[in-house]
């Protein structure tokens, strides 16, 4: 398969990175891979200590409490423009994994149509 194909596709669909390691770049797919795991944790454990945060916040809840409105209105109380920036984070090494593999994977497919 065409890598201008395959390297998008990969990169875009099922990790950012993949990419760039099919275009031979293995500095950067690693880095890729690596730092987008590292940011996928890092929302991870912020949406947990969130989360856990919220819990706490609920205590002692007398009976009859709907249980789920309570820690749904303990959510909204919370900032969450960590939640924001991390995915704008996401979005923007996304973006530049599938661009990149993209433009790469055409630069690869020129150079290997000129050994057929």
């Amino acid at each position: 398969m065409r890598k201008a194909i395959l390297a998008p596709l990969l990169s875009g669909l099922v990790m950012p990175g993949l990419g760039q390691l099919v275009n031979r770049q293995l500095a950067k797919g690693g880095l890729l891979v690596a730092g987008m795991s590292l940011l996928f944790m890092a929302m991870l454990g912020f949406t947990f200590y969130h989360l856990s945060q919220a819990v706490t916040a609920l205590g002692d809840l007398a009976p009859g409490t709907d249980k789920w409105a309570a820690l749904r209105s303990q959510l909204l109380k919370q900032d969450t423009s960590w939640l924001w920036v991390g995915a704008a984070l996401i979005f923007l090494v996304w973006a530049y994994a599938v661009i990149d593999a993209f433009r790469w994977g055409c630069v690869r497919d020129g150079e290997t149509a000129g050994k057929d």
